[in-house]
């Protein structure tokens, strides 16, 4: 993917994410995404660091905010 497709690709995203019907983790999803190829250079290979620990932030994120409903 070339400089011009990930900044596309970016501008796509972000005009999805801004539409009102859009679900939150569809959004959420969305701006992580956004930050991820934001972060990454042209030479680097796509990588899973991080991932397992991202997932286990978020269950421990949705269990907090279900405790304090």
């Amino acid at each position: 993917m070339g400089e011009t497709d990930r900044t596309q690709l970016i501008a796509d995203i972000m005009r999805l994410i801004r539409e009102p019907a859009m679900p939150e983790n569809t959004r959420v999803a969305g701006l992580t995404l956004i930050g991820w190829l934001a972060r990454r250079r042209p030479d680097e290979s796509p990588h899973a660091i991080g991932i397992d620990e991202a997932r286990e932030s978020e269950r421990r994120i949705r269990a907090a905010r279900t405790k304090a409903r």
